[in-house]
């Protein structure tokens, strides 16, 4: 009987000890869990601020990409007043003075017959401006600014 009681024993202890190491490893277990819920915590937490970061710049980039916008349009509509300016230049490059004031419409066919007529009259050596600028068709201070803008215009 004796025997018994220290298999009964041994049994024990054995048991003993095979759940103080099944303890050990669930509390080895619980402390993994909590450190890798704590590390999840955390990764959701940066999860979540780099989802606002990547809002934020995603509302940058809208504005950014509304302002390039807004440039290409200025800069083409830019080019095509500079095409313009070239277009109309070369327009007038071979105009005369006179085509000029007509193309403006500072003046009309009529006043060109009339000043070309008063020449033909006067026999006169003036140009058909003066001839408008004597009759003040135009006034002599609009013919030195009309003048200037198609020299300008012309590259004369």
């Amino acid at each position: 009987m004796e025997s018994m009681f220290f298999i009964v024993l041994a049994c024990g202890v054995t048991l003993i000890l095979i759940l103080l190491s099944l303890l050990k490893k669930y509390n080895d277990l619980r402390d993994t869990l909590a450190t890798l819920e704590t590390e999840n915590n955390s990764m959701e937490m940066k999860k979540d601020a780099y989802e606002a970061e990547i809002g934020s710049l995603s509302e940058r980039i809208a504005e950014y990409t509304k302002e390039y916008m807004l440039l290409e349009r200025s800069l083409a509509e830019s080019r095509q007043a500079e095409n313009e300016r070239v277009l109309e230049k070369e327009r007038y490059k071979y105009m005369s003075f006179v085509e000029y004031l007509l193309s403006k419409g500072h003046i009309d066919n009529e006043d060109v017959a009339k000043a070309e007529a008063y020449k033909k009259r006067n026999i006169s050596s003036m140009g058909v401006a003066e001839v408008l600028v004597l009759f003040n068709r135009i006034s002599g201070e609009s013919m030195k600014q009309y003048r200037e803008e198609f020299r300008t215009a012309t590259g004369q």
